[in-house]
C-alpha cells in the first residue's frame, strides 16, 4: 500500500467515525442527577417544616371524637335510612349505586377527568420536541446557473486584443450536494456532505471547457464557551421531563379534587333525600292532627286551632316541594360530574344512594397526617419540580452570558474529470487523493451584553420566587391538613351532639303527643293550648332530624377530605394512573381501580417430629444351671 492509499484509508476511517457519531449519538441518563438534586433540595427546604410538624402541641397530636356527649351507637339506624334508598317518585326509573359506583362511572365517562388526563400527555410531547434538537437532517441541494455577462478584461475571456461589446463571458454550472447533519449532545454541529459539480465555459483560460468535480467534506463546529457542553445541551431535555412530571402531578391533584366533588355530591343527594322523607312524614303527621280536629270541631275544637293546624300543614307542604327540588338539583349535579351517558340519556332516572353514612369514630394523628401530606401531596412535588426547572434555567443563563468561542474543524477530499463526466470525477476523488483540512477559531464578544445580563437577572429572581413558592405551598398544605383533621374530629363530636338532641326531641314529642291525645280524646277535657305545643315539638324534631342527617353527611365528607388533604385519596380508593392507547394510536391516561392483593395465607405449622420409640429393655441373662 503506497502513501496516497494510506492517506485515503485514514480519511475514510475518519469519515466513518464522524458518520457513526452523527448517526448514533447518545443521551446520558438524567434520572440519577435529577433525583439527587430533588432529594438534596427537598431535604434542605422541608427540614423546617418537618420540625414544625414535630412540635405540634400535645393537644393536637391525637384528634378523636372524645367528649362527654352521648355517642352514636354502632347499631343505630335512623328511621329514614331505608327510605333514602327506596323509590320516591312515581314516574321515575331507579338507578341504585354506591359512591364507588359513581367513581367507576366518572373514571370511564367524566369529561373533566379526560381534560385533566390530557395535560401530562400534551407536556410529554415537549420531551420528544427537546430530543428533536439532536435529530439527523438529510439534505439535498441542487442548482443550475448560467452566466452571460459582458467582458471588460482580456484576462477573463481573451477573444481578442481589445474586448468588444459583442464578446461576452458565458458559463454553465450544475451542482448537487447530498449530506447529513445533526447537533451532538456537546453542542457541536456536524455536517457530512458529498458535492458534485459540472462546469462549462467559453473562456480561453478554462481548459478544457467541460469539467466535472467531486468533493467529500466533513465539518465540525464545536462551541467552547457559550452554548457548549453536555450539561447545557441536556438542559432542554431535563426541563421537558420535569414539566411532564409537573403536569402528571397536576392530573393527580385535579383528579382527587374531582373525586372529592363527587363525594360531596353523593352525600348531598343522601341528605336531600333524607330531608324529603322527613318532610313527607311531617306532612303526614300534620294531616293526621287536622283529621282528628275536624272530627271534634262540633265538640271542643276551637276554629282558631284548626286554622293554625292547616297553616302549619301548608307551610310544611311548601317545605316538601323545596326538598323535592333539592333532590333533582343533587341528581343533576352528580350527572354533570360523572357524565355517564346512561344517566344523562334518561330524564326520569332517579339516583338511589345504596350506602348509608358511617358513624364510627376515626381517630386522626395530626403529626402523622402532616408528615404523610409532605410526602404525598402533588402540589409539593409540583413546587419542587418548578424549583428544579428554575435552577436549570439559571445555569443555562450563566452559560449564555459567556462570549462565543467556536472551534472549527474541516477536512475534505476532491476529484476532477477534465472530460466533464461526473462519474469519473467521483471515482477520481478516491484515487491518489490527499485530504485537505482546516482548523480555526471564531470569537464573538458583545460589549454591553444587555440581553445576557437581563436574562441571568431574570432567572435569579425566578429562582428566589420559586424558593418562596415552595415555602408557601408547604405551609398551605400543612394548614389544609390541620383544618381537615380538626374538621373531622369536630364533625364527629357535632354528630354525637346532634344525636343527643335528636333523642331529646323525640322524647319531648312523645310526651306532648301523649298528653294531647289524652285531652283530645276525652269529651270533658279541652285540647286548647296543647296543639301549639305539639306543632312546635314536631318542628323541633324535624330540625333535630335534619341537623343529625346533615352532621352525619359532613362527617363522611370530612373523612374523604382528610384523604385528599394528605394526597392519598387515590391510593385510599385503590385507584392508580394507567397508560393505554386509543384506536388512533394516541396515548391515554386514565384512572383504574387496582385489585386488592389477596391476603397471604398463614404459614402452616411445621409438623411435629414423631416421638422416638422407647428403647427396648435389654434381655435378662438366663440363670446359670
Amino acid at each position: 500500500m503506497n502513501r496516497s492509499s494510506t492517506k485515503i484509508v485514514q480519511m475514510l476511517m475518519l469519515m466513518a467515525l464522524a458518520t457513526s457519531l452523527v448517526l448514533t449519538g447518545c443521551h446520558p441518563s438524567l434520572e440519577a442527577e435529577d433525583k439527587a438534586f430533588c432529594r438534596a433540595t427537598q431535604h434542605r427546604l422541608s427540614g423546617d417544616f418537618k420540625k414544625q410538624v414535630a412540635t405540634l402541641s400535645e393537644a393536637e397530636k391525637t384528634l378523636a371524637g372524645t367528649g362527654k356527649s352521648v355517642k352514636v351507637p354502632a347499631t343505630f339506624a335512623p328511621w329514614w335510612g331505608k327510605g333514602v334508598s327506596a323509590k320516591l317518585f312515581a314516574d321515575s326509573k331507579p338507578a341504585k349505586g354506591t359512591l364507588d359506583d359513581l367513581f367507576a362511572r366518572a373514571m370511564e365517562h367524566s369529561s373533566q377527568i379526560k381534560v385533566f388526563s390530557d395535560i401530562p400527555l400534551i407536556r410529554e410531547t415537549g420531551i420528544q420536541e427537546a430530543r428533536g434538537r439532536f435529530d439527523h437532517h438529510l439534505f439535498v441541494e441542487t442548482a443550475y446557473e448560467h452566466v452571460n455577462e459582458p467582458v471588460g478584461s482580456t484576462l477573463k475571456l481573451r477573444r481578442g486584443v481589445d474586448p468588444t461589446p459583442s464578446d461576452r463571458f458565458k458559463e454553465w454550472h450544475h451542482s448537487l450536494e447530498v449530506g447529513v447533519e445533526r447537533k451532538l449532545i456537546t453542542g457541536a454541529d456536524v455536517r457530512l456532505s458529498q458535492r458534485l459539480d459540472r462546469t462549462s465555459s467559453n473562456s480561453d483560460y478554462f481548459v478544457p471547457d467541460h469539467q466535472a468535480s467531486a468533493v467529500l467534506g466533513l465539518t465540525v463546529v464545536q462551541p467552547l464557551l457559550r452554548g457548549g457542553g453536555i450539561q447545557y445541551n441536556r438542559s432542554w431535555l431535563r426541563i421537558a421531563k420535569i414539566d411532564s412530571e409537573i403536569a402528571r402531578n397536576e392530573f393527580v391533584r385535579q383528579a382527587e379534587s374531582h373525586l372529592l366533588a363527587i363525594s360531596r355530591a353523593y352525600w348531598n343527594l343522601y341528605l336531600s333525600r333524607s330531608l324529603c322523607i322527613q318532610r313527607k312524614k311531617l306532612v303526614a303527621d300534620t294531616g293526621a292532627i287536622i283529621a282528628k280536629l275536624e272530627k271534634r270541631k262540633d265538640l271542643d275544637a276551637v276554629q282558631s286551632e284548626l286554622m293554625r293546624a292547616r297553616a302549619a300543614l301548608a307551610k310544611r307542604r311548601a317545605e316538601l316541594v323545596r326538598a323535592e327540588m333539592g333532590i333533582k338539583n343533587a341528581e343533576d349535579r352528580i350527572k354533570a360530574l360523572v357524565n355517564d351517558p346512561d344517566l344523562l340519556a334518561s330524564t326520569k332516572a332517579e339516583l338511589l344512594p345504596a350506602v348509608a353514612p358511617t358513624m364510627t369514630a376515626l381517630p386522626v394523628n395530626l403529626k402523622d397526617a402532616a408528615a404523610t401530606a409532605l410526602e404525598n401531596r402533588p402540589e409539593i412535588a409540583q413546587a419542587f419540580g418548578q424549583l428544579k426547572t428554575a435552577a436549570i434555567r439559571k445555569n443555562m443563563a450563566k452559560n449564555e452570558i459567556l462570549p462565543q468561542l467556536d472551534l472549527i474543524l474541516e477536512t475534505s477530499i476532491a476529484g476532477l474529470d477534465k472530460a466533464g463526466r461526473i462519474t469519473d470525477g467521483w471515482d477520481n476523488q478516491w484515487r491518489g487523493a490527499h485530504p485537505g483540512f482546516l482548523v480555526g477559531l471564531r470569537f464573538d464578544l458583545p460589549v454591553e451584553n444587555n440581553i445576557g445580563e437581563a436574562r441571568l437577572k431574570r432567572r435569579r429572581i425566578e429562582m428566589r420566587q420559586q424558593l418562596a413558592q415552595v415555602q408557601t405551598t408547604v405551609e398551605t398544605v400543612l394548614l389544609e391538613v390541620k383544618i381537615s383533621a380538626r374538621e373531622l374530629a369536630t364533625s364527629y363530636r357535632e354528630m354525637n351532639g346532634r344525636y343527643e338532641s335528636l333523642q331529646a326531641a323525640q322524647e319531648d314529642l312523645r310526651v306532648l303527643a301523649k298528653r294531647w291525645e289524652s285531652h283530645a280524646g276525652a269529651a270533658n277535657k279541652p285540647a286548647i293550648g296543647y296543639l301549639q305545643l305539639l306543632v312546635d315539638a314536631q318542628d323541633r324534631l324535624a330540625n333535630a332530624e335534619e341537623n343529625f342527617a346533615r352532621a352525619a353527611v359532613i362527617y363522611n365528607v370530612a373523612m374523604v377530605n382528610l384523604q385528599r388533604s394528605q394526597g392519598t385519596l387515590l391510593s385510599y380508593e385503590d385507584l392508580a394512573v394507567t397508560r393505554t392507547t386509543d384506536d388512533r394510536g394516541l396515548p391515554v391516561l386514565s384512572l383504574t381501580r387496582q385489585p386488592k392483593a389477596a391476603p397471604k395465607a398463614a404459614p402452616k405449622p411445621a409438623p411435629k417430629p414423631a416421638p422416638k420409640p422407647a428403647p427396648k429393655p435389654a434381655p435378662k441373662p438366663a440363670p446359670a444351671k
